[in-house]
């Protein structure tokens, strides 16, 4: 495990064991807002890969994603992603982390599914951010 110590946090993190999770989850969503949120993805900063990377993440395959077109040609999304491993200090309610763009949240566990095989400890983080519409689809389409 490898300790990774944000603001008052300090969390225990399996990175491979993260990795190998995001590498079996393979059940991508072909809709506008997901397709969007991926293509976006490919542009994070630095900041943001650097986070992801430290946690094993894989952050274009995010869980429970939810999608709600903003002021302009935006999209803010929300969803979660799981962290094999545990949180040894910080509480979950209280904790909120902005690396660039995103705003990062510790949050209760709530059935997701590409979770459900993990027998080992594991938690959620929660985002959200707001990311550019970059397809040549019409954004108009996912406000249906």
């Amino acid at each position: 495990m490898t300790e990774v110590c944000l603001d008052e946090w300090v969390l225990h993190v399996e990175t491979e064991k993260t990795g190998a999770l995001y590498e079996s989850h393979n059940d991508i969503c072909e809709c506008l807002s997901c397709k969007n949120f991926r293509k976006a993805s490919l542009l994070f900063n630095e900041e943001v890969m650097h986070f992801s990377n430290r946690l094993g993440l894989d952050l274009h395959k995010p869980t429970l994603l939810n999608a709600f077109p903003v002021e302009g040609e935006q999209v803010m999304y929300s969803g979660h992603y799981t962290i094999c491993g545990e949180i040894i200090e910080g509480e979950v309610d209280a904790w909120d982390v902005i690396v660039g763009s995103h705003c990062f949240s510790l949050v209760e566990e709530d059935g997701n599914k590409s979770a459900e095989s993990l027998t080992g400890p594991h938690f959620q983080i929660g985002f959200e951010v707001v990311l550019q519409w970059l397809l040549p689809e019409p954004l108009e389409l996912i406000k249906k």
